[in-house]
């Protein structure tokens, strides 16, 4: 029996990543994995890098992926260094023969023809000072970067998601609301 296609969207830090390690028997990708390279990353109005766009990622490479990995039982997906912003090599991912899930989690999961595959499209609705102190722990960590770098890349994260994610909420089977301590998740 082929394993069924999650969708997991939301804004930035709205708890996708953890959500998708919730379930049980499946193979967890991470949609930030198919960031495009900086040489191919659009600009912003500012001139420099804009990551909070579905044209910063490779939407339909991922859609790829998925398919030959229900089709093939394996496939490579890019490896992403949020530390240098690119892609750092490939890592191969299968399917093993217990797997029932391939859960896809990312902000433009609900986008063609990645939403397409979904057999089940979930949208995590987390209020925006909830994302913005987890985002600051994330970050800090993960980016090494400053608060203040933190702060000011989120206010144009969420312009992003303003535009870009919030939309897609209505193309969701299922919408949670993600108002947990943002220390917990």
């Amino acid at each position: 029996m082929k394993p069924l296609v999650v969708l997991v969207a939301g804004g930035s830090c709205s708890g996708k990543s953890e959500f998708g390690k919730w379930y049980r028997n499946s193979l967890l990708i991470d949609l930030d994995s198919f960031y495009l390279p900086l040489s191919n990353l659009p600009h912003g109005k500012d001139g420099g890098y804009n990551f909070d766009t579905p044209d910063a990622i490779g939407i339909e490479e991922c859609a790829k992926a998925i398919k030959e990995l229900l089709r093939k039982g394996v496939t490579e997906i890019p490896k992403y260094s949020f530390i240098q912003n690119d892609r750092i090599g490939t890592q191969t991912i299968r399917l093993k023969r217990t797997t029932k899930f391939i859960v896809v989690e990312g902000m433009y999961t609900l986008y063609s023809p990645l939403l397409d595959l979904g057999d089940i499209k979930i949208f995590l609705d987390t209020p925006a000072e909830i994302r913005v102190a987890r985002r600051m722990l994330r970050d800090v960590k993960r980016k090494n970067r400053t608060k203040q770098e933190i702060l000011s890349n989120f206010v144009l994260a969420e312009e992003g998601y303003q535009k870009y994610v919030e939309p897609t909420k209505k193309k969701a089977d299922l919408i949670i609301p993600m108002s947990m301590n943002p220390i917990k998740l």
